[in-house]
């Protein structure tokens, strides 16, 4: 019993969004649950060695890593998409490409909590990509901007930066450091409630790759 639980466990997982491929291994960041079942359902799909004591169960079928993020290096991955196979990965990366890109994030309450509607449709047609996070419910006066912006649910800074970063990067693929080479970012985030929130947001940019990006608290 105790060799067994010394023993990797070998997980999968599938997901909407591309996984972040940094320079030292895949960056687990934003959605953690990982089964013991095949799970090739989604555009994007991992299958990787993890330390069982670095995990907890969550049922018969399902893991979670004590915290996230955690970096699974290329060795442990037993295949990504067409990215990573058997530990195996092209290392080519591509430099930034694109003229710099204004980007507004803004939560479903700041839109709440403005009596006129007109000048948050301003803003978000005077940018090249828009995101409102919304909760587990949309608030109706988001639905009014859907075709002025990404109508996104949050669950944390990553995911939400990893979503930012698939909408904006030109390159056809999600392969070794995609999210190095997306363009330069101004990031204006609307609904923001503390220093310290802000300070998450920097963290996450520079948990999933995005080193070209000026955040502003509006």
């Amino acid at each position: 019993m105790w060799l067994k639980r010394q023993q990797p466990v070998q997980l999968y997982q599938a997901s909407e969004l591309p996984y972040v491929i940094l320079e030292d291994g895949v960056n687990l960041c934003y959605d953690n649950c990982y089964g013991t079942e095949i799970a090739d359902t989604a555009e994007f799909n991992i299958q990787f060695y993890a330390p069982s004591n670095a995990l907890q169960r969550i049922n018969t079928y399902f893991y979670k890593f004590e915290s996230l993020p955690i970096t699974i290096p290329f060795t442990d991955v037993i295949k990504l998409d067409n990215t990573v196979v058997e530990g195996k990965i092209i290392k080519q990366a591509a430099s930034s490409e694109g003229e710099p890109c204004k980007v507004v994030l803004m939560k479903s309450e700041y839109i709440r909590n403005e009596s006129e509607l007109e000048p948050i449709s301003d803003i978000l047609e005077d940018c090249d990509q828009a995101f409102i996070l919304t909760g587990e419910h949309i608030d109706p006066q988001v639905r009014l901007f859907n075709d002025l912006a990404h109508i996104i649910p949050y669950c944390n800074w990553e995911r939400t930066l990893v979503s930012v970063a698939h909408a904006v990067s030109s390159q056809k693929t999600r392969k070794y450091c995609w999210t190095r080479s997306v363009p330069e970012m101004n990031l204006s985030c609307y609904g923001i409630e503390s220093t310290d929130e802000l300070k998450d947001i920097y963290d996450a940019s520079n948990s999933v790759g995005l080193s070209d990006v000026s955040i502003a608290w509006e």
